[in-house]
């Protein structure tokens, strides 16, 4: 490609809102331009690079499937088979002149379902693992980080349908074999989180809103990292008593006022679950966790509501005062597993301006024990007992659990080789083409801008004519273009007429990786050739050619 009949809107300048790296060098070397909120058009070198990735992703994970085109709008009748139209959080809807609504796919369950329920009605039919390029569309909230959090996503979607749990199981292990391969080719940091339904990749960078919980083994997401609380320091139990604590309404007030240690203040969260009234008690230091409780309840967060004055009150405590102790007979009581092994503690006692002091799980109370409901913190220690760190991170890839689940939903299945119905065994992958690009562009750059390996992008070669008005530079450069070409390596020539400062400004931005300047000393068929950010060598042309073939190859 010659940049001469090329579109390469490159900037000098970040725009003020670019927050991460990947998005200011995306948008610095032309890669894409942003047209609203979360909303990018890919320009050529941008597109080039993400269908250069696509390829890859092709040739060496979806290899064994068969592509095809999904619509991306989708009536609703298919959401409602699955329970998704009403809860799915985020999704575009729409409707036509006769008020007939459709969704604008977020995720592929469902269209790949739909279709397999109307085609493979027998077990002679399946393994089938069919796949699509896609875009996406969700309304993230609050979408600042390009690419790897825009409404409207590409991705790489695949759905294989199995009948035997043990084929779908051999394939998800060898999913999950290609993908970290294919992410440690690629060069990116990453970290794979397990999950109930997927095993999902995550991209470490900064300026995300994503933050892991690391402790050198194993990853989670950070609402939801199990942690090995530290007691306090054990003490004799002593009898309970009621103690005054006027106006001590927070854990802190009711610390200084007794001086006592807040992880002892044991802090009640007066909910509503479903309908019914729920108290639960965790460490006074500490939050509960929302996402561990809805896990422990079963139930999704729209359930769960505070608990209103009102029924606080008819249930016989005091809001902001609420105990354990009595309260049991009335409504659910909840307890993290490390309330239970705190000694004299103190709880709210159901009245106004009281608090009871001494009180020990076992003898004063009892209730339902989950075994961790609480956020993690610095300096908070994995069950396995390393320290955690915590990284900004942002999902490239999905890689799906074998499940029934989303068959079973929506009523679908085949014939089994019995004559009998039964569900599809699904799983597959989701991988975001765009998130994966932004990985790429914040592993591979320097103060310059991306810096990419070979075999990367959709060029390995840049050829610069230093001075676009001397013939024997233009010849020598064509000479080299149409060398490379033959030789079927991608190449990139600048022969723009503009100033060779402007000319290797870009070429940097570009982050080809290889790169030659045919300059002052053309006459003498001599060029320069470097890696980019490496160090210049001045080679006849043909020694630079055997270069770049030798570096290609290795």
């Amino acid at each position: 490609m010659k940049l001469s009949q090329y579109y390469l809107p490159t900037l000098r300048e970040a725009p003020a809102d670019a927050r991460t790296e990947a998005h200011k060098w995306m948008l610095r070397s032309g890669m894409a331009r942003e047209i609203g909120v979360g909303l990018f058009t890919l320009l050529p070198y941008g597109l080039e690079l993400k269908e250069a990735l696509e390829a890859r992703l092709e040739k060496d994970f979806f290899k064994d499937g068969l592509k095809l085109s999904l619509s991306p709008l989708q009536p609703r009748a298919l959401w409602e088979e699955s329970g998704r139209w009403e809860s799915y959080g985020g999704m575009y809807k729409v409707a036509d002149r006769t008020n007939r609504q459709a969704a604008l796919s977020p995720e592929s369950e469902e269209a790949f379902l739909g279709l397999a329920s109307g085609e493979l009605k027998s077990y002679k039919q399946l393994p089938l693992f069919l796949y699509e390029k896609a875009t996406r569309y969700k309304d993230v909230q609050k979408p600042a980080a390009g690419l790897a959090d825009a409404r409207a996503y590409f991705v790489i979607d695949g759905m294989r349908f199995d009948s035997d749990r043990d084929e779908a199981e051999a394939f998800f292990r060898e999913e999950k074999r290609r993908a970290e391969h294919l992410l440690n080719d690629l060069g990116i940091d990453c970290r794979a989180v397990d999950t109930t339904d997927a095993v999902v990749y995550y991209a470490l960078a900064e300026g995300y809103k994503d933050v892991l919980a690391l402790d050198g083994k194993s990853a989670y997401m950070m609402e939801e990292a199990p942690i090995r609380y530290r007691l306090p320091e054990g003490e004799a139990p002593k009898e309970a008593e009621d103690v005054y604590t006027p106006d001590a309404r927070t854990i802190k007030d009711l610390s200084d006022m007794l001086g006592i240690e807040p992880a002892r203040c044991t802090k009640a969260v007066d909910l509503r679950v479903d309908g019914e009234p729920v108290f639960v008690f965790v460490p006074g230091d500490r939050e509960l966790n929302q996402k561990k409780l809805e896990k422990y309840l079963g139930v999704s967060g729209d359930k769960i509501d505070m608990l209103d004055e009102e029924t606080i009150l008819e249930l016989g405590t005091f809001p902001g005062f609420t105990g354990p102790v009595g309260l049991g007979e009335k409504a659910r009581i909840i307890v993290d597993r490390a309330v239970t092994a705190m000694d004299n503690m103190v709880v709210g006692a159901n009245k106004e301006n009281y608090h009871t002091k001494n009180v020990n799980y076992g003898r004063d109370f009892e209730g339902e024990v989950a075994d961790d409901l609480l956020d993690v913190a610095e300096g908070d220690v994995s069950p396995a007992g390393e320290p955690y760190t915590f990284r900004e991170a942002f999902e490239v890839a999905r890689i799906k659990k074998p499940s029934a689940a989303f068959s079973d939903a929506m009523n679908v299945g085949y014939l089994n080789d019995e004559g009998k119905e039964a569900p599809y065994i699904s799983g597959g992958a989701t991988w975001r083409t765009g998130a994966l690009l932004s990985a790429v562009l914040e592993n591979h750059r320097d103060e310059n801008g991306p810096n990419f390996p070979l075999h990367l992008g959709p060029y390995d070669v840049a050829i610069t004519v230093a001075n676009g008005k001397k013939e024997e530079q233009m010849e020598l450069a064509e000479k080299l273009y149409d060398a490379l070409e033959e030789k079927g390596i991608a190449t990139l020539l600048d022969d723009r007429n503009e100033r060779a400062g402007v000319k290797f400004k870009d070429r940097d931005l570009l982050g080809i990786p290889l790169q030659l300047t045919v300059g002052k000393d053309a006459a003498e068929n001599v060029v320069e050739f470097k890696r980019r950010a490496g160090d210049m060598e001045k080679l006849p042309a043909e020694d630079a050619l055997q270069r770049i073939a030798d570096a290609l190859n290795d």
